[in-house]
């Protein structure tokens, strides 16, 4: 469920960055009469933007799925491990 959260967060970001770009570039092109100047930097200069964006997000959301791990112990005890693996080490 986590992980689906951080996949909707990084694909309406995407989105909405993208086209803010492009209502930004197109409204001041309008305005300044400077088609299609604006729009193309905007447009452009939102791509990394959004990259660093995503990893952040992505970044953030891997933490608190190591988080949420850690606390409900889902991971076997290191004992266990050697138990299941009939007590060799690699």
């Amino acid at each position: 469920m986590a992980v689906a959260n951080v996949l909707v967060q990084v694909g309406c970001l995407t989105v909405l960055l993208i086209l803010g770009a492009l209502g930004a570039g197109l409204w001041l092109d309008a305005r300044l009469d400077t088609r299609p100047l604006f729009t193309l930097v905007l447009v452009l200069g939102s791509v990394p933007v959004t990259i660093y964006l995503l990893f952040r997000i992505v970044m953030a959301g891997m933490r608190r799925l190591q988080r949420d791990e850690d606390v409900a112990g889902s991971g076997p005890a290191p004992a266990e491990n050697e138990e299941a693996e009939g007590g060799r080490n690699p």
